[in-house]
């Protein structure tokens, strides 16, 4: 889809499911989007392939080496890295590398969103954990050991999807 130079004073009911180039640019460089009184923007939660996702994304520059649906903090030189609970200077989570990133490079993380892995078997409902020893990963039971940072990060939908959707209040165990 192409667009030109002209406005648009009203669109109701428009489904985009292909990427946009307005003369290089997306949607993402609009200035800004005003939603009329009820409007809003769909994200979808009913992911029917493995691996998809849905949600706010960013692009941001890994600081090591991400594989998709690691889940990252950002450091002090604006790079993000690996979450691990058992380390505090490694939270709170912040985002979710939705693809796999090297080391310098860039790429799309998101904020909140939906997120599906046809390995997991999960509870639905069962609320999500950052991992005390696998660094990125996301675990079901909470952390325990003194020391150890308690994060909710998200809960699970059904056994497949997960909603990513992290609180930023980390507690620590004594």
């Amino acid at each position: 889809m192409k667009a030109g130079r002209g406005r648009a004073y009203l669109i109701s009911d428009m489904l985009i499911d292909a990427d946009i180039d307005m003369h290089g640019h997306g949607l993402a460089d609009l200035g800004a989007t005003l939603l009329k009184s009820g409007g809003y923007i769909r994200l979808e939660d009913s992911l029917l392939t493995d691996l998809d996702w849905s949600g706010i994304a960013f692009t941001g520059t890994a600081g090591e080496d991400l594989v998709k649906f690691n889940t990252v903090y950002r450091t002090g030189d604006a790079t993000y890295k690996k979450a691990q609970a058992d380390l505090v200077g490694t939270m709170p989570v912040m985002a979710l590398a939705v693809e796999a990133i090297a080391n310098g490079e860039t790429g799309l993380f998101i904020l909140f969103g939906w997120i599906r892995d046809d390995r997991w078997d999960l509870g639905p409902g069962s609320p999500a954990y950052q991992s005390v020893d696998d660094a990125g990963a996301v675990i079901t039971t909470i952390p325990a050991a003194s020391g150890n940072q308690v994060q909710k990060v998200g809960i699970a939908l059904t056994a497949k999807i997960a909603h990513f959707n992290p609180i930023y209040t980390v507690f620590q165990i004594t």
